[in-house]
């Protein structure tokens, strides 16, 4: 028998025996037909022979007459089984309460892989790999795939080395389902501590722009060096005037490139799937959507670990700064 793990080998050695066998090719023939060296061809020979060997080939009762060869090799096994290398036990398999416990707790977090791992190793005290957790979570179909993305030669962006230094801002809104008038985020990161602020207001100006940045710079307790935002109206020569005399450098990402904003789009989708996703379905006064606000933010600042800043929170992040 043989080891492997191509499920088509045994077809194909059938067909190499063929050749040999039945159309009588020589042994190097075959072996360039089939693309592999032509020892390999004598050890399926071998192991062919061992399996039909009690299959007669000629007739002992007409010596003078040859007795039809190809009726007999019709019963023939012409397939060489492949014997599984998989091991009979695994004594470090992962035991189904543990697997179910990871089930649990990335239902619990809605997280990726890291973060569940972080919270079973440092919270709940389980000694368990982050592969061991990839390959549950994937199996039971919760995880998504990355797709293989091409890499293009962008320019280099900015890179934060301390609180401050770059900030990025940007709008997101929806629309009252009663009264089908719009409320607007005014979202601000930063990204060195990933410290986050959000400003809710009725419309959108540059003026609002304007003052949800200098909020966050007061909320945060840092300098900001430069903030950097898309080309939406909100961000216009007058919210570049006010960040002058706030001696705050503004720059603008590229047409059509998220990616440069690439750290504040992630934070609008985490917003809108952790908290305020489900005030977007239903009339909610404005008081009541800012206090649920405040506390998420108090939560995400200080308790949500993130992954971009080795499992630490924005909060830990600027005290070891």
């Amino acid at each position: 028998m043989a080891y492997s793990t191509n499920p088509t080998l045994p077809k194909a050695r059938a067909f190499a025996l063929k050749l040999l066998i039945q159309e009588q090719l020589s042994v190097q023939t075959v072996a360039n037909r089939c693309g592999v060296h032509r020892s390999t061809v004598w050890r399926w020979k071998q192991k062919w022979d061992v399996m039909n060997q009690n299959i007669q080939m000629d007739n002992p009762n007409r010596p003078s007459r040859a007795y039809s060869r190809m009726n007999h090799l019709s019963h023939c096994t012409w397939h060489i089984p492949t014997m599984t290398s998989r091991p009979h036990t695994y004594p470090t398999a992962v035991s189904q309460e543990l697997a179910q416990l990871i089930l649990s707790v990335r239902a619990q977090l809605k997280r990726c892989a890291e973060v569940v791992w972080h919270h079973l190793v440092t919270v709940l005290s389980i000694s368990v790999s982050l592969s061991s957790v990839r390959r549950i979570l994937w199996r039971s179909g919760v995880a998504r795939g990355r797709k293989n993305r091409v890499r293009r030669d962008n320019p280099r962006r900015p890179l934060a080395t301390y609180p401050g230094e770059l900030v990025q801002t940007d709008t997101i809104h929806h629309v009252d389902p009663k009264s089908g008038r719009r409320l607007y985020y005014y979202t601000v990161i930063d990204l060195f501590t990933r410290m986050t602020h959000v400003t809710l207001a009725p419309r959108l100006g540059a003026g609002l722009a304007a003052r949800a940045v200098l909020e966050a710079q007061e909320a945060f307790g840092f300098p900001f060096a430069m903030v950097q935002s898309d080309n939406g109206p909100e961000y216009s020569r007058y919210f570049e005037q006010a960040m002058q005399r706030a001696n705050i450098t503004t720059r603008h990402s590229r047409l059509h490139r998220p990616n440069d904003n690439a750290h504040m789009e992630r934070f609008n989708r985490t917003i809108q799937t952790e908290c305020i996703g489900y005030y977007w379905q239903k009339s909610v006064p404005l008081s009541r959507q800012q206090a649920k606000l405040t506390a998420y933010l108090a939560y995400y600042n200080n308790e949500r670990v993130h992954l971009g800043i080795q499992m630490l929170t924005p909060r830990e992040m600027l005290q070891r700064s």
